[in-house]
């Protein structure tokens, strides 16, 4: 109950600090930010920062603790910016771009079914097989598996490697699918 008393004054001068260095800080964001809006957010998120953490004891200028607090947060933006992927609007016209003419023929493995892969799953190694159904059909993890079947984790992957090998062979027979494709 102590805290709380002692920190309605802190309360009082911080919010007492901000209303006058608002103006400032808001002439600041102008210069620093392309837009307006930016501005407005960046005092906004300044405010809010200055009144979770409060003022420091070791603060002489609270006016400019928070224009350095700002100063800070928009160099944080602008890195987190430069990270992001370009934005492209959505009516952009694409010219340039070739289209992709799809000829009328599917290809084989695009009619392949799961009766298809159960059935080839009957034709490979049962070791391969047992992997590669945990993985697919039960949805397990290669640790999962590794303690299931009592092998090393790095064996998981390579057995399932084989087995998905061993499964395009079969369904490449089956299905008449050339090599290259």
């Amino acid at each position: 109950m102590a805290d709380s008393v002692e920190r309605v004054p802190e309360r009082a001068i911080l919010r007492a600090v901000i209303t006058e260095a608002t103006p400032g800080l808001a002439r600041l964001a102008e210069r620093l930010c392309a837009t307006p809006g930016d501005a407005s957010d960046l005092v906004q998120d300044t405010v809010e920062r200055a009144m979770r953490v409060g003022i420091p004891a070791e603060v002489r200028n609270p006016g400019g603790w928070l224009a350095t607090m700002m100063h800070n947060l928009f160099i944080d933006r602008c890195r987190a910016e430069a990270r992001r992927p370009p934005h492209e609007p959505i009516d952009r016209h694409h010219d340039n771009i070739t289209p992709i003419h799809v000829s009328g023929v599917e290809p084989a493995w695009s009619r392949a079914t799961m009766a298809d892969l159960y059935a080839a799953l009957d034709a490979i190694s049962p070791t391969y097989r047992e992997v590669y159904a945990l993985h697919t059909f039960e949805r397990l993890t290669y640790q999962a598996i590794a303690e299931r079947l009592q092998i090393n984790r790095i064996t998981v992957g390579t057995r399932l490697t084989r087995a998905r090998l061993e499964l395009r062979k079969v369904l490449i027979a089956r299905l008449g699918v050339e090599r290259n494709s």
